[in-house]
């Protein structure tokens, strides 16, 4: 049965049509911008599948910041396998009250930000809380406010416009060590969420809409980036950096790996001292390899070095008997992430291809 079409209505307007249609430029574009391998143009349509439907998670089920909850975020501009991340809708009007137990973690930054990747503002850093800061308890237990206004014990800062928290913590072994809890809660909050307003849904839709296809093509530039420059790990170009700030603490490095048959790359790094590096493989896409199955980075907690501190990474699609050995997981080609977090004097790797037949306890290895 067909109703009448009421004009005064927000979602006669083609709302979910031109949410479609986002989705198949992002499609398209993924399409367009694929090499040449049904393998890569497999994943990036994947990719636009996860990104779409972090989309509609995050602008519409989880996006109310009078009544927030604490997410995941997806597999997204080189999401770090140490990493566990978080993300909760704020507003700078409220104010907010954080809290949770740290476990094992080695690493935990609650920053606050503006903006958002795939924007022509870009994400933004509004305000930051280093773990190392952070008050706790003998058990671990913390409490943190979140507000524009500052607060005694622990703050973390919000601006004007501050719309999002994300929490970045690491372990050294995920598989093994205890995460950090959280939860969140708007101070003052009495009331129910209100019913869905028809209104408010046509902004969120186009929205999420805009943010597939922008943080797609966004990313995709740092791939086309270093891609133009193969087999190499440079400093991330803060042209591309100012648009998605990620920790301030962190020093970022980007590459990309191009290998043939037969061949392997051999990263050396003599990392400075610092709270903590590593260094990962990602797909063409910038999402992390599979890490729960294969061993696709390597840290400062488990990487082994020469005497002289070097460590020589290798990777290779077959495990060569060697230390560092980082798996492509069936991949021909992707990015590289090296991060080095607490040093003020970063360390640049160098790189070379060389024989994946050459390789072996006693051929090629540590130096």
């Amino acid at each position: 049965m067909s109703h009448p079409r009421n004009p005064t209505n927000p979602l006669d307007e083609n709302v979910w049509d031109a949410f479609c249609d986002q989705l198949k430029r992002a499609g398209r574009l993924v399409l367009d911008s694929a090499p040449d391998d049904a393998f890569d143009r497999a994943e990036g349509l994947r990719y636009v599948g996860r990104i779409a439907g972090h989309a509609l998670q995050s602008f519409i089920e989880d996006s109310d910041p009078a009544n927030p909850s604490i997410a995941g975020l997806p597999k997204l501009g080189g999401d770090n396998p140490d990493y566990v991340y978080a993300s909760a809708p704020l507003s700078s009007e409220y104010e907010y009250r954080l809290w949770g137990n740290r476990g094992e973690t080695s690493f935990l930054g609650f920053g606050t930000y503006q903006g958002d990747v795939g924007t022509a503002e870009g994400l933004k850093l509004s305000g930051y809380l280093e773990g190392a800061d952070l008050e706790s308890d003998d058990t671990g237990n913390f409490e943190i406010r979140i507000s524009c206004n500052e607060q005694p014990g622990n703050w973390l800062p919000m601006q004007p416009g501050s719309r999002q928290l994300m929490v970045r913590q690491s372990v050294r072994d995920r598989r093994t060590q205890r995460l950090a809890e959280f939860e969140i809660e708007r101070l003052g909050a009495v009331d129910a969420p209100p019913a869905l307003d028809p209104e408010v849904y046509g902004q969120q839709i186009e929205r999420a809409g805009q943010y597939v296809h922008g943080a797609i093509s966004q990313f995709l530039e740092w791939t086309n980036h270093y891609a133009a420059r193969p087999n190499q790990v440079l400093k991330l170009d803060e042209a591309l950096a100012s648009n998605a700030q990620g920790d301030p603490s962190t020093h970022y490095y980007l590459g990309y790996y191009e290998l043939r048959p037969g061949e392997a790359l051999q990263i050396d790094l003599t990392p400075p001292e610092c709270e903590y590096w590593n260094l990962q493989l990602c797909n063409h896409w910038l999402e992390s390899l599979d890490f729960r199955h294969h061993d696709v980075n390597v840290n400062h907690h488990n990487a082994v070095a020469d005497p002289q501190g070097c460590v020589r990474i290798l990777a290779a699609p077959n495990d060569p008997g060697l230390p560092n050995w980082l798996d492509t997981a069936g991949h021909q080609r992707g990015c590289i992430v090296l991060r080095q977090i607490g040093t003020s004097t970063p360390n640049d790797p160098v790189c070379q291809v060389v024989s994946s037949s050459g390789l072996g306890p006693g051929k090629v290895g540590v130096t």
